[in-house]
Parts: structure tokens; sequence; C-alpha cells
């Protein structure tokens, strides 16, 4: 497994072509499928990771899939150079740098909302309304649901924590409670 710092030069250089080529969305796509399927099905990782099986047999894999996913060349390229290099076992970082990056040039972050019971369409509407206001930026939400913040919601978007749950305003009431008896 390779670094995140590799990880990412290998996304930015991807993502160098793929915008001159002005295709870098579709690459995204194909990468993060790609990812995907080998994070999903443990045959095609261990087929793709194990030492057992050469490069020349990985790089006919890896094209048979890319053709019958109709990926673009350019994508059967970089898999195949991943290939050559032993960092096919690192397409899911890779894949993760270069969805950062693709959020980075189409003016997009990603938002992360924890709430303690699934959200109703307009509430995550308003959500996303009032966080693209904060950010200035299209805003991507990934909503989990977690019964243990009792009420409210937790969001991280933009390097910042929003805690709006009723499960810290209870530990700060708590807090502010015991430092007053204390005195």
């Amino acid at each position: 497994m390779i670094k995140g710092s590799l990880a990412k030069r290998y996304a930015r250089a991807l993502m160098e072509i793929g915008r001159e080529q002005n295709l870098y969305e579709r690459l995204g796509r194909e990468i993060a499928q790609t990812a995907a399927l080998a994070s999903g099905n443990e045959d095609f990782r261990l087929a793709v990771t194990a030492p057992i099986y050469s490069k020349e047999i990985r790089e006919k894999l890896l094209v048979g899939i890319g053709e019958a996913l109709s990926f673009h060349e350019l994508t059967i390229r970089f898999l195949k150079l991943l290939n050559q290099k032993g960092r096919l076992a690192s397409l899911p970082v890779i894949a993760s740098a270069y969805k950062e990056l693709m959020d980075e040039a189409m003016g997009r972050v990603r938002a992360s909302v924890i709430t303690a019971t699934p959200l109703m369409a307009d509430t995550a509407s308003r959500l996303l309304a009032v966080l693209t206001e904060i950010t200035g930026r299209e805003v991507i939400l990934d909503v989990a649901v977690d019964q243990e913040i009792i009420g409210g919601a937790i969001a991280r978007v933009a390097g910042k924590l929003l805690d709006g749950s009723v499960r810290t305003q209870l530990a700060r009431m708590e807090e502010k409670l015991k430092t007053q008896s204390a005195l």
C-alpha cells in the first residue's frame, strides 16, 4: 500500500491528463468504479493484488474489465500503469485522492452529517442550503444515522465541525453543573 502523498501524485497526474482532454469527470467515475469493485469483490481484489498472479495476467483482466465496462482508453492505460508499478492495491487510496481533486476542480465540498433519525427530504434540502451558504460552494451531503447523538445533528464540512447534537448539549450542561457545584 502506498502512502497518501504518492497516491495524490498518481491522482494529480491522472487529473492533469483528464483536464487537458476534458475527461476528468469520466476518468474519476471509472477509477472510483474500479476501486469499488476491488473493495467489494474479494475475487477481483485478490486477482489484482495477490503475488501468485503475474502482471501479464492482471493486465489482461484489467483490460477485459475495462472494455466490458466501456472505460476510456486513458483509464485502462492508467490501470495498466498501476499494475506495472505494483500499485493496484492502492487503487482505493488513489481513487479517494482523485475524488478530492475533482471536487476541488468543480468547486464542490463534501459534508458529513450525522443525525439521530433519517432526514426527511425537506430537512435535507434546508440543511444543504444552509451549508452551501456557509461554505459558498456546492455541497455534497453524506448523511449517516447514529441514535447515540439523541437528537439534532453533527456536520463536518470544509474542515469545520458544527455540533448541534443533544448529546453534546447535555454533556455541556453536565459539565457546567459540575463546575458550579464545585464552587
